[in-house]
């Protein structure tokens, strides 16, 4: 980031949606690029009511009394979020790191701390379960973040296109994100469940993997009203590196050409469409819809008749070829990934006889009817054009989106990269 204008436009976009404040990770603290972004987001956050807080990466900060100077200099700015009246902290890892408890006492008020554990040994060997002994060994923890759950474990993820019509949320995540609500609540604790739509890496430098989404995007939405955390984390705004970015991505935040090569022209803002209503149903709170665990409570913002998005990854899981121009081949996990097309799409409150019709490769492929809220569907994708369309109960088609790249089995068709990232397309 490097003006003012660009963090205005993130911040703005965002408040737009509902959301009350970016986590902020920080890598390098005394960096003075850091500082400078710092400095354009807090001033641009304070212009406009919207709020900010750290999220400390520990898997780069050596330790967390590295992290204090920056708690100093922002905790008591106007934008920076406090819960209780405490400024807010949360981490990427560091459960492996001792001297927290020092650390979040020097400050005064001390941070509302709420940190993402998962590289506690205990942690790990659980699958992303916090243990109830947590609270024990690490007293002064205000509640957990969990980062793991947000996508489902390897070999957990090919969910039968017998389930794809139901709003199913896969057990592999749910069981772990339902264990640390129990464990947190039961320590009256807070509990920070995140959602997200899948992770992507395609770079030579930072690593070739990813783990597959599907409708992983909003079954977690649904996952998380049905548990009702007392926060929920959006991962991600702008990660463009792991592929999970909804937001916008400046050209100054991928200075890796690798990273840029898998990214330009793979335009994720669409899941804004999503996110949108889904922090509104949020924020309802539980007055409407417990019976079918949230879904009916996610409509179109604004009276709308309907909103929808579809993604797919344009590169089959069979694709021929081996290493591409990045020296890569296929990510680490691409066996787990399904060659579909993923639709989400939302009705008003009085719409009946809607259908949804799935093209792919010139021919209906799939085709359902929706009912009022969120309806999710998939369907297979072959090679060529992916359309989807919204037909109202008197045949009129309402809504079309299609896909501005093709699906293909040959990286040379998509710039000679074996890219697993997704397009995402709006349905208008």
């Amino acid at each position: 980031m490097s003006s003012i204008s660009q963090a205005l436009t993130d911040v703005s976009q965002a408040q737009c949606l509902g959301i009350d404040a970016f986590a902020l990770n920080v890598q390098h603290p005394d960096a003075e690029w850091t500082r400078a972004s710092l400095a354009l987001l807090f001033d641009a956050a304070a212009q406009i009511g919207f709020k900010l807080f750290f999220s400390m990466d520990m898997g780069v900060i050596p330790s967390p009394m590295a992290c204090l100077p920056l708690l100093k200099a922002y905790a008591s700015h106007p934008a920076y979020y406090h819960y209780h009246n405490r400024p807010f902290l949360s981490t990427f890892r560091g459960g492996r790191h001792r001297g927290w408890q020092a650390a979040l006492q020097a400050l005064i008020p001390p941070p509302y701390f709420i940190p993402n554990f998962e590289d506690h040994p205990t942690v790990q060997v659980a699958g992303g379960a916090y243990p109830p002994s947590i609270f024990t060994t690490h007293p002064y923890l205000d509640g957990l973040m969990a980062w793991e759950t947000a996508w489902p474990f390897a070999g957990s993820s090919n969910l039968s296109s017998a389930l794809s019509t139901s709003l199913h949320i896969d057990p592999s995540t749910i069981s772990a994100d339902a264990t640390n609500l129990r464990v947190c609540r039961a320590h009256k604790r807070s509990y920070m469940l995140p959602v997200s739509s899948h992770q992507s890496k395609h770079c030579a430098a930072h690593g070739n993997w990813l783990r597959p989404g599907g409708l992983t995007l909003p079954r977690h939405m649904l996952l998380a009203l049905r548990l009702r955390p007392d926060f929920v984390q959006l991962l991600t705004w702008n990660d463009a590196g792991e592929g999970h970015y909804f937001g916008n991505v400046w050209p100054e935040s991928l200075p890796d050409a690798d990273m840029r090569a898998v990214v330009d022209g793979w335009d994720h803002r669409g899941w804004q469409i999503l996110i949108g209503p889904f922090v509104d149903a949020l924020k309802r709170g539980t007055n409407e819809g417990e019976g079918g665990g949230g879904a009916e409570r996610v409509y179109p913002l604004d009276g709308k008749e309907f909103a929808g998005v579809f993604w797919y990854r344009p590169l089959l899981k069979a694709t021929k070829g081996g290493v591409d121009r990045l020296g890569l081949g296929k990510p680490k996990g691409w066996e787990d990934v399904e060659d579909k097309v993923n639709v989400v799409v939302l009705l008003g409150r009085e719409s009946r006889g809607w259908r949804v019709r799935v093209w792919s490769s010139g021919r209906v492929v799939g085709e359902f009817e929706g009912q009022p809220g969120m309806n999710m569907y998939q369907a297979e994708a072959g090679k060529g054009e992916q359309m989807v369309q919204v037909v109202a109960d008197d045949g009129r088609v309402v809504g079309e989106g299609k896909g501005a790249v093709g699906v293909t089995d040959r990286i040379e068709q998509l710039g000679g990269i074996c890219n697993f990232n997704y397009q995402v397309v709006e349905i208008a």
